[in-house]
């Protein structure tokens, strides 16, 4: 699979970095691998600086009512997305489409993109 995962429980931050042309098919088990770790509640980045998706709006949708249909859902952490400045109209719906879930952004710096997600996390007592 062309997305690779990084877990930091002790940052409770998941990163999935896209390399190369990743299927809707990629995109949806990157959701099903979100689920299945547990951490839902960590933030997520998502970086696609290095690749691309064909997805459409349809499948989008039917990826965030995946999302929005586990029992955890309500406890998700914040999400952002790391976008080439040239593309990342994808990662714009997407977050237009989730924006009143939790709290979801898209940046063009992976810098700016970590402090907000740290921001943004909540930490356990």
């Amino acid at each position: 699979m062309p997305i690779h995962l990084a877990i930091s429980d002790l940052d409770r931050l998941v990163i999935a970095a896209v390399l190369g042309e990743a299927t809707p098919e990629d995109i949806m088990e990157l959701a099903r691998e979100f689920l299945k770790t547990g951490r839902q509640a960590y933030g997520k980045i998502i970086d696609t600086t290095a690749g691309s998706s064909p997805i459409d709006e349809n499948r989008m949708a039917a990826i965030a009512a995946f999302m929005r249909a586990d029992p955890k859902a309500t406890s998700r952490g914040p999400l952002a997305f790391v976008v080439d400045p040239k593309r990342g109209e994808q990662a714009h719906k997407f977050a237009e489409l989730t924006s009143e879930e939790r709290p979801v952004k898209v940046f063009t710096s992976l810098r700016e993109a970590r402090k907000w997600v740290r921001e943004n996390t909540k930490r356990e007592p």
